[in-house]
């Protein structure tokens, strides 16, 4: 039988196929939440093809893939409206063969196949995890791509019943080039991936491939270094950041378990029932690791439920117990080893339905043109919709609205724009209007979390590679424009003139002449 014949390959494949339909065909992107953090990955994907790099030309917590992945959707189709779903679509292209290898070497089909739906859907869904599918929108999207991530590597612990000719090299090539991607999209699914790397030295039936796969990744790091150079740099933001969004209590950690202590009492009866057929320190480690990595992966995240980790471990854990069934077992050994898979599956549904819901709301909403649009030169692919409250979307409409009345403000300029901060949560004239991106500064501002009154980020750097400032008066974000005037206040008043002053927003202009030579805004190409 051919791989692709396969009941796992096939799943994959075909749920592969399905979601990139959904996704690109449509031709727009649509939000019903967070549309303010979708800007930044369209803002920040807009900067690369620029040719700017994350970490040294902006500043950002985040992992530079965060950023490469839309850019590279908006280089292929020259549309802010596909960034996203041409990016997540080739990022899933990139994940597919893993995952076949993975899930395929590993599970029998009547596991595997849920498994690589579950996973696939939750890499293209336009959803928050464990919210409902009404709250369509790719904000935090890396979330869901460090989940996926983990998830494939937390299945490698299962020794592959049938191994193949390379499966050792083949299982640390993935094994390494999980752990990277999960690195370089969030550091923190990079620290987890890295961690359940060392466990695997510990298993006798893993460790080969473990110390090899570490080495890739080490080898990986490298090259990635020799390319980009933002390792340092992107560690000093990323202290920053924690000094600025403060760690985890004790008391965070306990009453983050307590409002998911459901998922881990069910995880709890399955690791329980594992270690009862196969008990072993490898196998009790690797469930502890589960629920650590869950633990403190949602309390980095904002997300308030469905534990991928403790979800995929249950299968893993059902497959354990499918391979122990034997004939004589005894009726309530059984039925546990029987019964163990087709509960893992049932668990695996209520993310699983809730990530296809939301992938097949987006591509209705985006086929009709559902709600309201952006009008700006470079964002007419962009809108947002109704699927949660009116008070949700008349809010991102007035939001929408002023960021239409500010890239108007901009285009009716004697000079053409260039360089446009925005003192909000988010800076997207930029990206909005097709032009030329600030050069330095943070890929995004939010008070309480990248800065605070206390530790920010230096005027110059924020706002030396500035010529125009936008100063809205009704902002997405009142509390970080109220803070970044508070702080850059004086360094604004000092550098730029007030150009006009609306109902919506104030324009300031820098005072000197820069060297650039300063176009109409008839002559300024737009980005293609």
């Amino acid at each position: 039988m051919s791989s692709v014949t396969r009941p796992i390959p096939l799943a994959v494949l075909l749920t592969t196929a399905l979601c990139c339909a959904l996704l690109i065909l449509p031709g727009v992107t649509v939000s019903s939440m967070y549309f303010n953090d979708l800007l930044i990955f369209l803002d920040g994907g807009y900067r690369v093809v620029h040719g700017q790099v994350p970490n040294i030309d902006f500043s950002t917590a985040l992992g530079p893939l965060s950023f490469y992945i839309p850019g590279a959707g908006y280089w292929l189709s020259g549309s802010l409206g596909l960034a996203m779903p041409v990016g997540m679509s080739l990022l899933m292209l990139l994940i597919a063969p893993i995952a076949i290898h993975v899930i395929g070497s590993r599970m029998r089909p009547l596991i595997g196949v849920a498994v690589a739906i579950f996973v696939m859907l939750l890499l293209a869904t336009p959803m928050n995890t464990g919210e409902a599918f009404s709250r369509v929108s790719f904000a935090m999207y890396y979330n869901r791509i460090g989940w996926v991530l983990l998830a494939l590597l937390l299945i490698l612990f299962l020794r592959p019943e049938r191994p193949t000719r390379h499966q050792t090299a083949l299982d640390a090539a993935a094994a390494a080039a999980l752990a990277l991607l999960a690195g370089y999209t969030k550091a923190t699914y990079g620290v987890v991936a890295a961690g359940f790397l060392l466990i695997l030295l510990l298993q006798p039936g893993g460790r080969r491939f473990a110390m090899l796969a570490i080495f890739g990744g080490l080898v990986g790091v490298a090259l990635v270094e020799l390319a980009w150079g933002g390792t340092r740099i992107h560690i000093g933001d990323l202290i920053v950041a924690t000094q600025t969004s403060g760690g985890r209590s004790v008391t965070s950690y306990v009453r983050s378990a307590l409002e998911t202590s459901d998922e881990y009492v069910v995880f709890l009866a399955f690791a329980t029932a594992g270690l009862w057929v196969r008990p072993n320190v490898t196998d009790a480690l690797f469930y502890g690791f589960c629920i650590a990595a869950g633990l403190m992966l949602l309390s980095q995240n904002f997300q308030t439920e469905g534990i991928v980790s403790l979800l995929v471990g249950t299968t893993v854990a059902a497959e354990t117990l499918a391979r122990s069934a034997r004939p004589g077992m005894g009726p309530f050994a059984e039925a546990v080893t029987r019964g163990a898979p087709l509960a893992a599956i049932l668990l695996l549904l209520p993310i699983g339905v809730s990530s296809a819901g939301a992938l097949g709301l987006h591509a209705a909403a985006a086929a009709t043109r559902s709600g309201v649009a952006l009008e700006t030169p470079n964002g007419q692919g962009l809108r947002v919709m109704n699927t949660t409250s009116d008070g949700q979307f008349a809010f991102y409409t007035r939001y929408a609205e002023s960021l239409d009345a500010g890239a108007q403000l901009l285009q009716r300029l004697e000079a053409a724009p260039r360089r446009v901060l925005v003192f909000d949560f988010v800076s997207p004239f930029s990206s909005l209007l097709g032009v030329t991106p600030p050069d330095g500064g943070p890929a995004w501002m939010h008070n309480g979390r990248n800065f605070d009154a206390k530790n920010y980020f230096p005027a110059e750097e924020v706002m030396g590679g500035v010529d125009v400032v936008m100063v809205p008066k009704r902002p997405v974000a009142g509390g970080t424009t109220k803070l970044m005037l508070d702080i850059y206040g004086a360094h604004l008043e000092e550098n730029f003139r007030l150009e006009k002053d609306t109902e919506l927003w104030k324009v300031y202009l820098r005072r000197e002449a820069r060297s650039a030579p300063q176009t109409s805004w008839a002559e300024t190409p737009m980005a293609e």
